[in-house]
Parts: structure tokens; sequence; C-alpha cells
């Protein structure tokens, strides 16, 4: 309970105290998962926390052997459990990293009941199985979705690359007959008419993957090829939330952000959607057009847009995420399945 306390910033908590509503974050979950290694000499990860939020949860999951891998494709932040079962989850689609920790923040702005589902680059495990493309990509998520929910209504969103993939899949779901009660793109945005992609150095992942901080990060790859190696280790560096990675793992983060960027330079939806979307925009970082704009060549329902005070590369952070998931918590019906 005093680690929790302590990183939590509060003069105590009790030992049933659920980490993500008490305040807690992805930036936060980190800190307190180092402290419990350094204390405790174990090898519990972020995995763990989400599956066991509380302190005597946590306590119960590291004395029976943590560990569970934080990197997963599919990664349950509330699994539905007991009476939640029935509960249609909110599926969240991670950006260009490939990691989809920071959805965590949404957790106390959802309801209690609500599961929130996770998918994160299967490039992150290797090259086995890994996607060529966004329609790979799509293709692939909607089979681990219908495992957790075989039948509608879904509720899907994405940030940033994640928001082409989760439109993807929502049109998917709609060709096979499904209901998608809920699309929300968070400053998605498809490519513009006559996008010449860019060369990708090493600069340009590191921008990617830490927005304007990666600009000033110093790196000897910037204007050359990327080097996975070292910009794992600028990563780990630059990165709070990374930081607690192992060298493999953050090498996989950039191989997955390079993958990633490759596939996103190159991809045009080809399916239109037929529902509705909402868009959030990141005022701090002005976009060529509105995102009902750039969207209404592959949306044909309403586009409802909201201005998110952020700037794109901090858009899953605390503040931000409490805008979103204010808006998320009043057009998330109680849907059962």
């Amino acid at each position: 309970c005093g680690l929790f306390a302590d990183t939590l910033a509060l003069p105590s908590v009790t030992i049933d105290d659920h980490f993500f509503h008490r305040g807690g974050h992805s930036l936060l979950a980190t800190r307190l998962i180092s402290r419990i290694r350094t204390v405790w000499d174990t090898r519990v990860t972020i995995r763990d926390l989400f599956q066991s939020p509380t302190p005597a949860l946590l306590a119960e999951h590291i004395a029976a052997g943590g560990g569970g891998n934080p990197l997963d494709t599919v990664l349950p932040i509330r699994a539905a459990t007991g009476r939640d079962a029935d509960t249609a989850p909110l599926f969240c689609v991670h950006a260009v990293s490939g990691v989809s920790w920071g959805y965590a923040g949404l957790l106390p702005h959802l309801g209690a009941d609500r599961p929130l589902i996770a998918l994160q680059a299967r490039r992150l495990g290797g090259t086995e199985g890994a996607p060529g493309s966004i329609e790979e990509m799509a293709d692939d998520y909607l089979a681990e979705i219908r495992k957790v929910q075989p039948h509608g209504p879904y509720h899907l969103l994405g940030w940033s690359f994640g928001g082409l993939v989760a439109h993807a899949v929502a049109a998917r779901l709609e060709a096979a007959g499904e209901e998608v009660a809920l699309l929300a793109l968070l400053d998605s945005y498809p490519l513009p008419g006559g996008f010449r992609a860019p060369e990708i150095d090493g600069r340009h992942v590191l921008t990617a993957l830490l927005g304007s901080r990666g600009e000033s990060v110093p790196v000897r790859c910037a204007d050359s090829v990327p080097d996975i190696a070292e910009l794992a280790e600028k990563l780990r560096q630059s990165d709070p939330v990374l930081a607690g990675l192992e060298h493999a793992q953050a090498a996989a983060v950039v191989a997955a952000a390079l993958d990633n960027l490759r596939m996103r330079y190159r991809y045009v939806p080809g399916v239109r959607f037929g529902g509705d979307a909402l868009f959030f925009d990141a005022t701090g970082t002005p976009a060529a057009q509105p995102g009902a704009a750039a969207w209404a060549p592959y949306v044909t329902g309403r586009i409802e847009e909201f201005a998110v005070d952020c700037e794109h590369a901090r858009m899953t952070e605390a503040e931000p995420l409490r805008a979103v998931g204010e808006v998320l918590a009043r057009r998330l019906r109680p849907a059962r399945i």
C-alpha cells in the first residue's frame, strides 16, 4: 500500500484501491513497477498491474509468480470478468509505436464495468506472423477481436496510426453484417491527395515515437538508415514510459515503428465505413484540414469533432485522455453481448 500511495502522491490507499481509479496512468504505472522490482526483486510487469490493479491483488499475483508479457498482441487493460463478462469492451488500437499501455488512462472515465482491451503490434513479438500492410493488420486484429467478442455491438478506438486500423476493422465488421456502435479516431488522418512518402531516417523514427522531443535527441543515424539498436537505447533514455523495457524489447518497439511507418505511407483506405465516427483533434498540432473533411471520403455517416488541448504526441497523457474519456463515457451505451 505504501508504494501505491507514494507513486500516486496520496496520503494512503487501502488494500482494495484500484491503481488506475485513484489517478494512475501509464507513466505512474511504470514508476510503480520499477519501485516494486527494486524493493521485492521480482519480474513484475505493467501487464501484471493491469491484471491485478489493487495492492492486495498485485501482492497475491507476485507471490504466485508475476512477469506477464507486456508486449502481447492482445492486452487486457481491464479484462471482462464476472458480472462484466457480457458488457461490450472498448477495443483500442496502438499508434505507430505498436504499444498500447497509454490507454490505461481511460479507465477512470469509462465506468467500472467497461472492459478495455488493447491491441498491440504483432511485430513486437518478432517477425513471424507480422503483417505486411494495414489491410493485413486489420484482418489480423479483426480475428483477435472476434475471439474476445464474437458478435456486436463493437466499440473501436485508435490513436494516430491506430485510427487507420480501427477504421479498416470497422468497415470489415460492417461488411460481415455486424454492428459497430462506436468508432473513435484520436487525431488520426488518412494521407492527403498527392502525398509523396519521405525517406525514413533515424530522426524520422525518433520523432514518430517521441514527437517534438525526438527532434533534439542526439543520434548518429539521424540522417541515415535507422540503426535499430542505437534508436532502442535512445528510446529507453528519452521515454519515461518505455524506459523500463529491456534492450531487446525496446528494439522490437523501434522495429515495429519502422514497419508501421512504411505501411502507413503507402496506405489509402480501400473501404468505406457506413456508420458514424467521433474525431478528436489535438489542437496543439495543427492539421492541413479538419478531421471530418479528411475522413469524409471514407466515412459515410456523421463525423463529430471534439477539440482536445494538447499536442498530437501527448494525446494519451492523463489530461487529454480525461477529455476523450468524458466524451466516450456519454457515447458508450450499456451494450450487452
